[in-house]
Parts: structure tokens; C-alpha cells; sequence
């Protein structure tokens, strides 16, 4: 008897998924490890997003969402009501999407579940390293400390500076000359010790809480032109939308509370004001960018209008009990690596207790980090996976891959970092929506 959408078990119990029914979709976590789902080609991408969810055991989603690099080389996210296959045929580089955090709060002691507070130290890392928050140097030297305490915990033999050399501390190309470089470096060693004793996630909230404090935090940018075709910088901030001029004239910023719609019309990207009869236009580079700029401002300013009630400083109280010392962001990549639990997760945002893992999975090595493959998206590892790394209560296991602290790499220079999450299709863009503030995960 056939089996349905085309699929044929073979002796090895594991199913061979037709192409033209289903997609085998590669997605590169923030810890820069892989995974893959196979969905149907159909599947949006707010499927593929809740099956990373599952993988993450995230619950708290709205703020995350996927992104690929167009044929320009730019980041864009992921339209999530759209089938995904569609617009990675369309506009990918490269059929990989990327995990990333979409929408920034104003303070991180905002986020209820400890796996999404190390997935925004994980995100807020990585724009700390490739330039997308600017920092001094003493800045830097502090957010590094941090880094190497929350990565590395309380080991004596990674006391040493030359231990600390091998690894990426700083931003790509920031510090030229080897003498500062050298001072930099032993200044963070110092920290690091200083820092003994303190847990990983505390050490995490640390380094979040001094970045939202830094100017480009929570921004994202577009090059365009103002109405006098002067070359501008146009992007979005928690405040609204900001105007960046590169002539030295100090910057504008237009209120969330001050914009009463936004529009686009071919290459141009217009604002209505409250207090003002004329819109405000700029001009981006074509038609989809402008498109693109709107789509993803309208999305900014229908979360921060939402969640302004809810979104309200509320102390954290981060879980004080140590996690076993993990290296999972920083060393090389070791010869073999374990892979991660996985979580069950249910369309109706529920997770199950974890189960014993199923054999359709594939483990696999390769250059980036570990790779896990999946013919479905409910596949759980063995328990034991997770007594090394954080707990399955509301956490993930920490295995070990490289990353932003690994030894020096090439990087492609991202362009900044923009926004398309459609979170239409989401409970965000419900008129009575509050995203709930008790639900903490058992940490």
C-alpha cells in the first residue's frame, strides 16, 4: 500500500521525502549551530518558527523570528504568514534561514523564561561583535569579561591571557594595533577572575543589562534619501522611527505616539504625522525595499503600541542555581560534539515531557558546528544530554560549538539588521493581546 504525499520507508526505517512535496529546511541557530526540519512546501514560516521553538524550548516567540540574505547580500526577515519555500525561491541568496531575535525590549529583565534570556545574550553578543552596537573600549573590556565568565565559568586553567587570545573578544577588525590589543586582552583577564563564583545566567543578565544601555541597541537601518536627496540613514528604534544624516547634523527621531500610519508608493516610504497636514517621505533604493522598510516599521510600531501597557520594567529574579561550567559558545570546534535535547512541542503552544529520542534522527559533524538532521520536527535526544548544559526546565543543553568567541574567523560584513516579521499571524495582532507575565518557566 502507498504511502501518502509521496514518502517510502526504506530498510532503514527512515522515510525519503519526495522533493516536490516537501522542503528540507537548514536554519542556523544563534549559538551557530544547524538544524533541519522537513516541512511540505507549503509550510510558512511561522511553522518553521514554531518547530524552532520546540527545538528551544521557547515559549516566549513573539520577539524571535527568521531571516536569510537576499541576493543583495541583505538581511531580511521572513514574511511568516507566506509559504517559506516561496520566498527563498524568490529573493534567497542561499536556502539557509537564520534564528534571531526581531523585536527588543526596553529593559531584559522584561523576559519571563531563562532560555529567552540567553537567547537575547546570545543575539546582543553578536551584534556587540560585528559592529551593530558601537562601544568604547573600557565598554568593550567589561562586556568581554562578562562574555568569558558566562561561556567559560570557573575554570583555573582558562585563567591565563594567552588562553584568552585564541578566542574573539572584541569586535571584527575594532582594535588594529597588537600593543592595545595585548592590554585589552590582560584587562579582561583580570575580570575574569574577578568575576569567580558568578553564575552563567547572572553573568548573561549582566552583560544584556549594560548593552540596552548603549546607543544602537534595538535599532535597525536602511540607506536612503531624505527630500532634498541628501544620503541619509533611516531605520527603527524603540522610541519610532529615526532619521541618521552623515554630515554630522544630530539625528531625528519621529515618536511611536507621533506617527498615525505609514505608507509606501514605488521607491518611496512616507510618514503621517499627528501633528502635521504633510507626510514625511524618503526614498529607498527600489520598490521592494521600499515595500520592505513599511512592512517592518508597521510591525514595530503595532508591538511597541501593544505591549506598552505590559511592557513595563519588572525585576527578574535570574535562577541562582549553577549550571555546570559549558563552553558552549567559545572553543573550537572539538572533534565530536553531542547534539542537544530536543522538545515536543504542540500547535497549540504547549510542551510535553521529553521522550526517548527516535531513530529517524541523524547526527552529523561538520565545519560550522554540530548538525542535526530530522525527517520530523517532535524527535527528542536522551535525557542524559542535558546534565552537562542547562536544564530541560525551561532551558537548553550547552553543546559545545563555535561562535562569536571562537578562534578568528571571516566574517561577511552583515548590512544592518532589518525587519519583516509579519506578526499578523501571530496572537500579537490581536486588538486585546497582552502577552502574559505570569507564565514563568520552573527554573
Amino acid at each position: 500500500m502507498p504511502l501518502p504525499f509521496g514518502l517510502k520507508l526504506k530498510r532503514t526505517r527512515r522515510y525519503n521525502v519526495s522533493s516536490k512535496s516537501c522542503l528540507v529546511t537548514r536554519i542556523q541557530l544563534l549559538n551557530r549551530e544547524f538544524v533541519e526540519f522537513t516541512l511540505s512546501v507549503e509550510s510558512t514560516g511561522q511553522e518553521c518558527l514554531e518547530a524552532v521553538a520546540q527545538r528551544l524550548e521557547l515559549r516566549e516567540i513573539t520577539f524571535f523570528s527568521l531571516w536569510y540574505y537576499n541576493k543583495q547580500h541583505q538581511q531580511r526577515w521572513i514574511d511568516l504568514e507566506k509559504p517559506l519555500k516561496k520566498q527563498l525561491d524568490k529573493y534567497g541568496l542561499e536556502p539557509t534561514v537564520y534564528f534571531g531575535v526581531v523585536f527588543y525590549v526596553p529593559s531584559v529583565g522584561q523576559l519571563q523564561q531563562e532560555i529567552t534570556r540567553y537567547q537575547y545574550y546570545l543575539q546582543l553578543k553578536k551584534d556587540v561583535l560585528e559592529g551593530r552596537i558601537p562601544c568604547s573600549i573600557e565598554q568593550a573590556i567589561r562586556l568581554a569579561g562578562l562574555a568569558v565568565q558566562a561561556d567559560f565559568g570557573d575554570f583555573n586553567r582558562y585563567d591565563s591571557q594567552e588562553f584568552l587570545q585564541k578566542f574573539v573578544l572584541f569586535p571584527i577588525g575594532w582594535i588594529q594595533d597588537e600593543r592595545v590589543l595585548e592590554e585589552a586582552t590582560q584587562k579582561v583577564a583580570l575580570l575574569y577572575q574577578s568575576y569567580r563564583g558568578l553564575p552563567a545566567p547572572e553573568a548573561e543578565m549582566l552583560y544584556m543589562q549594560e548593552v540596552e544601555k548603549m546607543e544602537g541597541y534595538g535599532q535597525e537601518s536602511y540607506q536612503a534619501k531624505d527630500g532634498t536627496g541628501t544620503d541619509i540613514v533611516l531605520g527603527a528604534c524603540l522610541d519610532g522611527i529615526f532619521v541618521k544624516h552623515k554630515n554630522g547634523r544630530p539625528p531625528i527621531v519621529f515618536k511611536w505616539n507621533e506617527i498615525n500610519n505609514m505608507s509606501h508608493n514605488k521607491s518611496f516610504f512616507a510618514l503621517e504625522l499627528a501633528n502635521k497636514e504633510e507626510s514625511v517621505q524618503f526614498q529607498t533604493e527600489d520598490m521592494e525595499t521600499s515595500k520592505y522598510v513599511c512592512r517592518m516599521c508597521l510591525a514595530r510600531h503595532k508591538f511597541y503600541k501593544i505591549n506598552k501597557s505590559s511592557l513595563q520594567s519588572q525585576p527578574t529574579v535570574v535562577n541562582p542555581v549553577r549550571r555546570r561550567s559549558s563552553t558552549r559558545m567559545s572553543l573550537p570546534k572539538p572533534p565530536f560534539m553531542m547534539p542537544p535535547p530536543q522538545m515536543h512541542y504542540h500547535s497549540n503552544g504547549h510542551f510535553t515531557e521529553p521522550y526517548t529520542t527516535s531513530q529517524d534522527n541523524l547526527y552529523m559533524n561538520n565545519q560550522n558546528g554540530y548538525y542535526y538532521h530530522s525527517q520530523t520536527s517532535l524527535d527528542r535526544s536522551p535525557l542524559e544530554y542535558g546534565s552537562g548544559g542547562r536544564l530541560r526546565n525551561g532551558s537548553v543543553y550547552s553543546a559545545h560549538s563555535t561562535s562569536s568567541l571562537t578562534n578568528p574567523q571571516h566574517y561577511t560584513q552583515p548590512s544592518p539588521m532589518s525587519s519583516n516579521p509579519s506578526i499578523t499571524g501571530s496572537d500579537v495582532t490581536r486588538p486585546d493581546y497582552v502577552p502574559s507575565t505570569s507564565s514563568r518557566s520552573s527554573l
